[in-house]
């Protein structure tokens, strides 16, 4: 299997991960946890149209690492449906965070 294919594959194999610039994976907290609560799960049926400030869409665009606007909508929704779960998220992995990668921790506003 050629490396590209392998990567596309791997992409759709793992909904909760946004693609930056150069193909880097960047996966937000809230994606992580929209993802375990089975809301990434499913087709992606739908459709969104609405106009947004360029500065606020900038800028959530750079936290993730693309300038996809699929991928910013779906990390902002992730932020808003699993905002309540980040404290229990946190308990449950508080003895692994030391483990986890660095980026990832950075992203969370505490």
């Amino acid at each position: 299997m050629s490396e590209t294919k392998h990567r596309r594959t791997r992409a759709a194999a793992h909904p909760a991960v946004a693609r930056g610039a150069g193909g880097k994976a960047q996966r937000t907290v809230a994606l992580r946890i929209a993802d375990g609560m089975g809301l990434l799960a499913g087709p992606k049926t739908k459709h969104c149209n609405a106009k947004v400030s360029p500065r606020l869409f900038q800028a959530a665009a750079r936290r993730i690492g693309t300038t996809s606007p699929a991928a910013v909508i779906n990390a902002a929704l992730a932020s808003l449906a699993a905002e309540d779960e980040l404290g229990p998220w946190l308990a449950r992995n508080w003895g692994i965070l030391a483990e986890a990668p660095p980026d990832l921790l950075d992203q969370i506003d505490l």
